[in-house]
């Protein structure tokens, strides 16, 4: 009955300190000009690679928060952030996003334990251009999650020129404009292990994971095998 009771102890002690690896903490990041961003860091409690997630426009950040915890429980650091107008973050003009999203990326990279040589980029919707316009300024990012959007000319000719650019690309074949550009965004892409879904319904952006519960797993094992060993298996 002891050596019961020491195996059911030992037990739990190893999954509360499986429990207790990723860890979600909500953070003030300062933009260019001065304006407070509001965003959800999530911590996998160890080294490893590294993914800034941005929302669609009809939602915020907390859109991501299922895929953010699965990604942080499997090794990665996810940085989920407002944009101006949505959420907890004051309104403001559109044109401050990309200054906005490089104030985002900084954040993240500077966190400890971030591999910076292993960055990955996602976007839903609006999102979608702000994740792919980040990898043309930042040449760091190895990898891009693109759900019903469109990518702008300068990134898709970015991504052409750059192999070493992976592209994993989701939207319903009933939501015609972001289908399109799903796969005119992968289809740029020279990269062998770029990937283009086109899923049955109409759902736009996010709402594919409720459609299609096998989406979000199939989007983690993905990005683990683009960053490497260190993404837990």
């Amino acid at each position: 009955m002891k050596s019961l009771t020491l195996l059911a102890a030992a037990t739990l002690i190893a999954s509360l300190a499986l429990a207790a690896e990723s860890q979600k903490k909500d953070v003030d990041i300062p933009a260019p000009d001065g304006a407070s961003l509001k965003g959800s860091y999530f911590s996998p409690g160890k080294p490893g690679p590294a993914i800034l997630l941005l929302h669609q426009c009809n939602m915020n950040r907390h859109a991501w928060d299922g895929l953010a915890k699965d990604l942080a429980d499997n090794g990665f650091h996810v940085l989920t952030i407002d944009f101006r107008g949505f959420g907890d973050t004051a309104a403001g003009p559109r044109d401050k996003w990309p200054g906005d999203v490089d104030a985002a990326y900084a954040y993240l990279i500077a966190q400890k334990g971030v591999d910076k040589s292993r960055v990955v980029a996602g976007g839903a919707s609006c999102g979608v251009t702000q994740a792919a316009d980040a990898a043309v300024r930042h040449h760091e990012i190895k990898a891009l999650v693109l759900l019903s959007g469109s990518a702008s000319e300068a990134a898709k000719a970015y991504i052409a020129a750059t192999p070493s650019l992976a592209v994993f690309g989701v939207a319903s074949e009933g939501d015609a404009a972001a289908n399109r550009g799903i796969h005119e965004a992968v289809e740029s892409s020279k990269n062998p292990k770029s990937r283009g879904l086109h899923l049955e319904g109409t759902e736009h952006g996010v709402p594919m994971f409720t459609k299609h519960p096998d989406l979000e797993p199939m989007i983690v094992s993905w990005l683990k095998a683009q960053m490497g060993e260190s993404a837990r298996p």
